[in-house]
């Protein structure tokens, strides 16, 4: 019978557990003091040996000739709670087994003495899915247990185990383990199991791990079914992840601020089935480790990298500047809550691709230009009636302009009013194109321009469609980009309505034309 590779070399011993020094070493030194606790509490992400060293101190306590604190793994104890023959040794899942009936099962054995081995062992998987009652219930034999009596409390989840059962435990954190000591681990595997792998496959393998020994031995099970060589484009085929150099050189790419370089390295990846959703998250990831290893005392070991990672990781950093790394990180993150909302994946990251590209050239990397000082006036003067004035200044009294000329965009009219939007029905065109549903909404839709805002007047089914569709902001973004070759912010024309209706009424041309009808108005002060 096939045995999985998790079960299969799990640790039997102390010394075959990686890493977890610090717990080791204090469970050894009970054993072999003789000073052995009645209640632990191991906590720790999933995967980092837990319930493995619950069951190999359950083996040292009762263990008839331990060496060092470790079992002999010979005697007949051993063995026999090895291949779980022995019933003083109990396995709980509270997952399953969580409610007060559960408990009070356990409670009624641990009166009665062991019959073969020193102590009897409850582990109990999980305790943090208990009920309160059977918390409670707990609660009085975990303070006062039996002298032959341990119990071991297992739980990826400590605040949710109640301070009163806490205080009666000692406790152990399982910490994760580092890429090296799992890609060491999988290396050993695989020469014992006859397999070729890579080391870069390995350190793959163990980043996806995301520190747990448990998947990691999982993930280089399901390569071997593929093959018995094991190289870093196999473990990236078989997973859906994109390899090492492919991030770092979609990274160059956005970095560069080439939309089209961009989007065919992402089309690339979709060809080679890398999954969307995961590479959005591998970004995000890696744009945070991009922060952090650009911190001055920033370390492999605070982002759980190799060392070689970690130093291309900061070389890049330092070539981009801290906006862009926060910019791509937003964007990347609204990208990924939209496919978590059903968005299509190509979709939403092309959108992200699309503005982090597009929006850092017009702000971030284009000169920025002085606004001409508003005119003073009690009244909004035509558009037409400023041109000449500025036309009118002599060339000597304009200021100085740099030699390096800005980037030729298309400029928002300067006015101290909006103006019609002259592009708005090929932005329509282009939405029509892109998003039937909101085409149907928009197509009846005037906009206006002002401050570098595109505000949209519609009617409320337009604007109820805007407000429950989060995706709608960035596609009609995108599509006012294409068309005016810039990036412009919208907003609802309620916005700017007060300014027309403004110069379209006035209290005192009302009290004129009364006047002129006869009707006596008195102006108070």
């Amino acid at each position: 019978m096939h045995i999985a590779l998790y079960r299969k070399y799990r640790p039997k011993t102390f010394s075959e557990v990686i890493g977890q020094k610090y717990v080791v070493r204090a469970l050894k030194n009970q054993v072999a003091e003789g000073k052995i606790g009645h209640a632990f509490i191991f906590t720790g992400t999933r995967g980092t040996g837990k319930t493995s060293c619950a069951k190999i101190f359950a083996k040292a306590v009762n263990c008839l000739h331990p060496v060092n604190g470790e079992p002999c793994l010979e005697c007949e104890v051993c063995k026999g709670i090895e291949n779980e023959s022995i019933f003083d040794v109990t396995e709980m899942d509270a997952a399953s087994n969580n409610s007060v009936e559960d408990i009070r099962d356990v409670l009624n054995e641990v009166n009665y003495l062991p019959v073969m081995a020193k102590y009897r062992v409850y582990i109990i998987d999980e305790v943090h899915m208990l009920s309160t009652p059977a918390f409670n219930a707990l609660l009085k034999t975990l303070e006062e247990p039996p002298a032959h009596v341990i119990f071991i409390l297992a739980t990826t989840e400590i605040h949710k185990v109640p301070a009163t059962i806490l205080s009666r435990c000692q406790r152990y954190d399982f910490t994760k383990l580092t890429i090296d000591e799992i890609a060491g681990a999988l290396l050993d595997i695989a020469g014992k199991e006859g397999i070729d792998l890579t080391e870069p496959a390995a350190k793959l393998i163990a980043s996806l791990s995301d520190g747990a020994m448990r998947d990691a031995n999982s993930i280089l099970e399901t390569c071997i079914a593929g093959s018995r060589r094991i190289d870093e484009d196999l473990v990236a085929n078989i997973t859906g992840v994109s390899r090492e150099n492919d991030i770092f050189d979609f990274v160059r790419r956005l970095s560069d601020m080439n939309a089209a370089l961009s989007l065919q390295k992402l089309m690339e990846l979709t060809a080679a089935s890398v999954d969307l959703k995961r590479l959005c998250e591998e970004l995000i990831s890696h744009f945070t480790g991009l922060l952090v290893a650009s911190l001055n005392g920033s370390t492999a070991q605070l982002l759980n990298v190799s060392q070689e990672k970690f130093d291309r990781m900061r070389a890049q950093a330092q070539s981009l500047p801290a906006d862009f790394i926060s910019s791509a990180i937003s964007r990347f993150s609204s990208a990924l809550e939209n496919i978590s909302k059903g968005q299509n994946p190509k979709v939403a990251m092309d959108i992200a691709v699309y503005s982090l590209c597009s929006g850092m050239t017009q702000t971030a990397m284009r000169p920025r230009q002085a606004r001409p000082a508003p005119s003073v006036s009690s009244r909004p003067r035509p558009r037409a009636q400023q041109a000449p004035e500025r036309r009118e200044k002599p060339v000597n009294q304009r200021p100085k302009q740099h030699t390096a000329q800005p980037v030729q965009t298309p400029q928002a009219p300067v006015s101290d009013m909006p103006v019609e939007f002259e592009q708005w029905q090929q932005v329509i065109d282009e939405i029509a194109d892109v998003d039937i549903p909101l085409h149907s909404f928009i197509k009846n839709s005037r906009a206006w321009l002002y401050g570098g805002v595109v505000y949209i007047k519609g009617n409320e089914s337009l604007n109820k469609y805007i407000r429950e569709n989060k995706d709608v902001n960035a596609i009609i973004k995108k599509a006012i980009a294409k068309v005016c070759g810039r990036v412009y912010n919208i907003g609802g024309f309620k916005n700017i309505a007060h300014m027309f209706r403004q110069e379209q009424h006035s209290s005192l041309d009302d009290i004129l034309a009364l006047r002129e009808r006869g009707v006596q108005v008195d102006i108070k002060d």
